[in-house]
Parts: C-alpha cells; sequence; structure tokens
C-alpha cells in the first residue's frame, strides 16, 4: 500500500472509531480553529477600538475591561447549560454539529461588521453582544467532538493536534491579518468571517459523528446539578483542584489575552504606535505555542500530566519575573533604537519578545494537559456536561480578570500587568500541586502514593 493510500485508509477507519490520524483530527479541529483565529483579532483590536470612544473617561478602562468581558458573562451562562444539552440530545446532523452550524455563520456574520461600526459606540456593543452570544452557542460542542470521536488512549494527542490548529488560527489572526489590517481593517475581518463558513463546510461533510459511543449508556440524561454535586462529593478532590488552577491561570492569561495591546501602545514599549504591531509581537507567543502543542502532549505521556503542567507553570512565572522590572523599572539602555528585521525596536522590546517566546511553550505544556484531565476525571458519558463546566471556570476568570485588571489600572496604571499575572500563576501552582490524579494511569499510581 503506498504512503497516501495509507494516510486514506487511516483517515477512514478514524472516522469509524478503529484508529487515530492526526489528518482526521485536524479536520475535527477547525471548529476550534475558528474561535482561535476570532478572538486573537478580537481581543487585539476592539479594545483600541473601546480605548478610542471611552478613553478620556476617569474610570475608561475600567468600562472597558467590563464591555470585553460580556462574551465570558454569555459563555458562563450559556456553555455549561449547551454542553449538557449536547450531551443529551441526538438529531440527524449529530450531537453537537447542530450546535456548530448556527452558531458559526451567525458568529462570523458579527464579526466581518465589527471594523464598519466601530466609530459609533452602541452599535458597536450591539455588534460585540450579537458575536458574543453566538461563539458561546457551539464553543463548548465544538471542543467536546474531539474526546467524542477519538478513541480515549489517544485523546491528549488529539487535544495536541486541537490545540495545534488553534494555535495556528492564533498565529494568523495575530500576524497574517495584522498585515492585512493595516492596508484595510474591514478587509481583514471580513476575510476571516469567510474562512470560518469554510472551516464549517469542511466539518459538516467530514465529519461522522456516532449515536452510539463506547463506555456510555446512551439511555442516562445526564443533568447538570447532579454533575456538580457529584464532583463535589468525591472523596478525591482533584477535579475541584484542576478546574480552580484553570480558573487562576486564566484570570493571568486573560489579562495579557485584554491589555496586551493598550500595554504594549501606551505604556513603555517605545515606538510600538499600532495594535498590529502589538499583535505581531504577541503572536510569538502563539507561534512558540504551535510549534510546542504535540511535544507538550508528548512530555506529559513520558512523564505525567502533572508535573508537566507544573513545569509549565513555574517556567511562565520566572519569565514574568523581567516582563515586571522592564514594566516598572525604566532602564535607559534597554530603551534605545535598534533595526531588528524590518522594524525599528528598542532592546527592552526584542527582549521582551524572546521571553514571549519561551511564554508560548511553558503554556502550552500547562494548556495543551489541563482539559484532557477534566475529561478522563469526568468520565465519557459527561464530556459535554464537563467541557462546559471548564469553559465555566475558564469564563468565570475571563470575566473578572479584565474588570479586576482594568480597576486596578485605572487606580495605578497599566505597567502593573505582569505582576498582576504572576500573582495568579502563582495561585494556579498551588491548587495544581493538589491535584492527586489526572487520567494517566501511570501518573495515577505515583501521585496516589
Amino acid at each position: 500500500m503506498s504512503f497516501f493510500n495509507r494516510i486514506k485508509q487511516n483517515y477512514i477507519d478514524a472516522r469509524e472509531h478503529k484508529s487515530f490520524s492526526y489528518l482526521y483530527t485536524a479536520v475535527i479541529g477547525l471548529g476550534f480553529f475558528t474561535t482561535a483565529i476570532t478572538w486573537s483579532m478580537f481581543n487585539i483590536y476592539v479594545p483600541k477600538y473601546l480605548d478610542s470612544l471611552l478613553g478620556y473617561l476617569d474610570n475608561g478602562q475600567l468600562i472597558i475591561g467590563i464591555i470585553m468581558v460580556l462574551d465570558n458573562i454569555a459563555a458562563i451562562t450559556m456553555q455549561p447549560w449547551i454542553g449538557k444539552v449536547s450531551d443529551n440530545i441526538w438529531t440527524k446532523f449529530g450531537r453537537r454539529m447542530p450546535f456548530i452550524l448556527i452558531g458559526v455563520p451567525i458568529a462570523a456574520f458579527f464579526f466581518g461588521l465589527i471594523p464598519t461600526v466601530h466609530q459609533t459606540l452602541w452599535l458597536l456593543i450591539i455588534v460585540i453582544c450579537g458575536f458574543n452570544i453566538s461563539m458561546a452557542l457551539y464553543r463548548a460542542p465544538v471542543v467536546a467532538l474531539m474526546p467524542d470521536l477519538v478513541p480515549k488512549d489517544y485523546r491528549s494527542r488529539g487535544n495536541a493536534v486541537i490545540n495545534l490548529l488553534g494555535g495556528v488560527g492564533a498565529l494568523i489572526g495575530l500576524f497574517v491579518m495584522a498585515a492585512i489590517y493595516k492596508i484595510n481593517p474591514t478587509l481583514s475581518f471580513v476575510i476571516v468571517s469567510i474562512v470560518m463558513v469554510l472551516c464549517l463546510v469542511a466539518l459538516y461533510f467530514n465529519i461522522r459523528e456516532h449515536k452510539e459511543r463506547e463506555d456510555v449508556d446512551e439511555t442516562e440524561k445526564v443533568r447538570l446539578v447532579d454533575a456538580v454535586k457529584n464532583m463535589f462529593m468525591d472523596k478525591d478532590r482533584s477535579l475541584i483542584f484542576i478546574l480552580f488552577a484553570i480558573l487562576f491561570w486564566f484570570f493571568a492569561f486573560n489579562a495579557i489575552e485584554t491589555w496586551f495591546s493598550l500595554y504594549a501602545t501606551n505604556a513603555n514599549l517605545v515606538n510600538i504606535t499600532n495594535p498590529a504591531d502589538a499583535s505581531m509581537l504577541l503572536g510569538i507567543y502563539s507561534l512558540t505555542f504551535i510549534i510546542f502543542a504535540i511535544p507538550a502532549g508528548l512530555i506529559a505521556k513520558k512523564i505525567g500530566r502533572k508535573k508537566t503542567m507544573i513545569i509549565g507553570l513555574i517556567g511562565l512565572i520566572v519569565i514574568m519575573i523581567p516582563l515586571v522590572i522592564f514594566s516598572l523599572v525604566p532602564i535607559p539602555s534597554l530603551r534605545v533604537l535598534v533595526n531588528f528585521l524590518p522594524f525599528k525596536w528598542t532592546w527592552e522590546i526584542i527582549i521582551d519578545g524572546i521571553l514571549l517566546f519561551f511564554g508560548g511553550m511553558f503554556w502550552a505544556f500547562v494548556n495543551i494537559n489541563s482539559i484532557v484531565v477534566v475529561w478522563e476525571l469526568a468520565g465519557t458519558a459527561r464530556l459535554g456536561t464537563y467541557t462546559g463546566l471548564y469553559y465555566f471556570f475558564s469564563a468565570l476568570s475571563a470575566i473578572a480578570s479584565p474588570v479586576i485588571a482594568g480597576a486596578i489600572f485605572d487606580a495605578t496604571n497599566i505597567n502593573v500587568l505582569f505582576l498582576y499575572c504572576i500573582i495568579f500563576f502563582v495561585a494556579a501552582l498551588v491548587c495544581t500541586m493538589f491535584v492527586r490524579r489526572t487520567g494517566v494511569e501511570e501518573d495515577d499510581l505515583v501521585l496516589a502514593k
């Protein structure tokens, strides 16, 4: 059998849940790709649009933070329930696909409108709300597709592929679309809207959901309240600790994602005046996340998920320390402009870029493995429900963090961004230390001792 025929046969077998295929898993990941490419652009450009309309107010940063968490309010109220519903239904389109088929086109429509209404506050807020609700409609189901369709033994590898697709989406949003944005802002958003619809078409014609899933009693209806109750009644608190670790590290991550463009253009990063340039700098973070997505899953298989996440958190804390110093203590010698590739940046910006390079690697160690732990501890019958809970905790942090950070920045200044992040990465590290089971048999035997 030729190389291409083997790939084709492996793809066909994977559709029937008989084997693992990187290609088939990548197709599953197109749904997550749409969320990554849109949010990477949304979090870079929308704060700048809002700042141009609200920045003159004394509490402008707080108001911007509140508007920027509207998406997470939609997520926290919708995603656990939608995840539970998608566990319990079956239609001719499948279990997860109905939500994806409705959510993606609506989200694409509203996303394309963002740059056309950005000069009118009330129109911009309406479009933001429409985009947020439609994204929340399909986020949990699209993520639950992978553990539904990939055999249990391959889920860490599968999640690495999914996050690789997400990283590629973020990278395109931060780099490629930034270049197009400089030429025509509206065009960059419209292109992404079209890409979202094309990904939906690819998903629809390639994904085959199976009504009967292994190790699942299809007659058993999953109730969200019961799932949460069981989580707290379990003598082993691993699921609770991993969810709170997720809460805390997303407190840090969401602060960076929401405020970095304003930090880069309004704080002390000399010569960055365009949010597109800030987007490219943050894109370095996404680049290394892509590079280390699959290695992070393989490392976890070798040394255990808990150790891998701890290494990642310690690494993130370490690289944040010089970022804090650069933010709070002016170092004149590092603010000398130098030619760097096509840019004229300061040494400080270049060093920040290098630190963000390693930050992406350590973030992959953490983020690739965390949701897999939740899936393994939840059990197959509750994949959608606990995927929704995962996004409940991550969305809760995304609601609170930008608002709290905005209030702190109003009281002090935005230069304390990375100090704020260190505090929550440390809290996440403490919670991770108390996780006793991660779903890896070898890992669990060691942690149980």
